[in-house]
């Protein structure tokens, strides 16, 4: 009994110290709002008088109080253009320097805000720093360092953005070729040769390929046709999505064997495709697939016959019953609205 209550008590007092370091939290964060407010209310309408009265001659910006100055600097940077922008860059240039000691803050959460601010307010002074960060411990840090440099004035650090791209495993595919299409014509060769390097991660070259994709290059298409050889499934989908929008006649014999995929969604995929470079030739193949049990591949494969001109074998179809009648009258009736 005496052993319960010693653990009884020693439970009621871990209760109370994490109350008690909660409360010391919240106190500590209310302080920090408050004083920030207070800066951001003393420095606002300097920054708005240095945008709006071009005014040369502002207060001397206490050193305590520069990163606050500067990440009040950087929201009034994101929203302008032209010559207001320049004005708040000028404002800010003899302040950035203060930032720098936190590239090597024990906070990864510092250093990306950092790298961050950084990025926004003095990328041309500071480049080759926000490219060392890509090397940061932490991957989230890189992260901020490859999105600030996928920009197209600075497209010439692509290459060493594609050089950490597997570092980002944990983000989405999507976002990323985003990031990497935002690099804009200057990083297309770049991203070429690394959609075409057998030795990269095919996750990675998977999504290079959809950065192409946004990107619209139609040079990368015969390469994205080689890479549909790849065994990762994912990867022969992004480059069968990058020829769906750049494809041709000519990369449409390497499409027609992955109808008969073991992945369904790569088969749907390559159907896909063939809607857009295939022929008469494909008919016969993709009739098949309408069949199948997928529904996915099923309507994929209707729609391809549509667009292959087989509007008469959809209507055929659509008064049967089945998932394959079922997918051709779903066409036909998207196609009459």
């Amino acid at each position: 009994m005496t052993g319960l209550a010693a653990v009884v008590a020693a439970l009621m007092a871990l209760n109370v110290m994490f109350a008690f370091m909660v409360v010391l939290l919240r106190i500590r964060s209310n302080h920090r709002a408050k004083r920030f407010t207070r800066i951001e209310a003393r420095w606002e309408p300097v920054i708005i008088g240095v945008i709006g009265d071009g005014v040369e001659i502002v207060p001397r910006v206490p050193g305590s109080e520069m990163r606050h100055v500067l990440e009040i600097t950087e929201r009034f940077a994101r929203r302008l253009r032209g010559p207001d922008r320049d004005r708040v860059m000028g404002f800010s240039a003899p302040l950035v320097s203060v930032l720098l000691s936190d590239l090597t803050a024990r906070s990864a959460g510092k250093r990306a805000a950092t790298v961050e601010l950084l990025s926004v307010l003095a990328l041309d002074e500071y480049n080759a720093l926000i490219v060392a960060a890509l090397d940061d411990p932490s991957p989230h840090v890189s992260l901020v360092a490859a999105r600030a440099l996928s920009n197209p004035a600075h497209s010439q650090h692509a290459v060493a953005v594609l050089d950490h791209i597997h570092r980002y495993s944990d983000w989405s595919p999507s976002l990323l070729s985003a990031m990497l299409a935002q690099a804009g014509s200057g990083a297309i060769v770049g991203l070429r040769s690394y959609l075409g390097d057998e030795a990269r991660p095919a996750r990675s070259r998977a999504v290079v390929a959809g950065a192409l994709r946004l990107l619209r290059d139609p040079e990368g298409a015969p390469i994205a046709a080689e890479a549909l050889e790849s065994d990762d499934p994912d990867l022969v989908v992004a480059c069968l999505r990058l020829l769906s929008v750049v494809g041709s006649l000519e990369q449409a014999d390497d499409v027609r064997p992955l109808l008969s995929h073991p992945a369904f969604f790569v088969r749907a995929e390559a159907a896909t495709v063939l809607s857009h470079i295939g022929g008469e030739q494909d008919v016969t193949s993709v009739s098949r697939m309408i069949h199948e049990d997928s529904p996915w591949v099923a309507i994929r494969s209707a729609r391809t016959l549509l667009a292959l001109g087989q509007r008469e074998m959809l209507e055929d179809l659509s008064v049967g019953h089945g998932l394959a009648a079922d997918s051709a009258r779903e066409v036909l009736c998207k196609e009459a609205v």
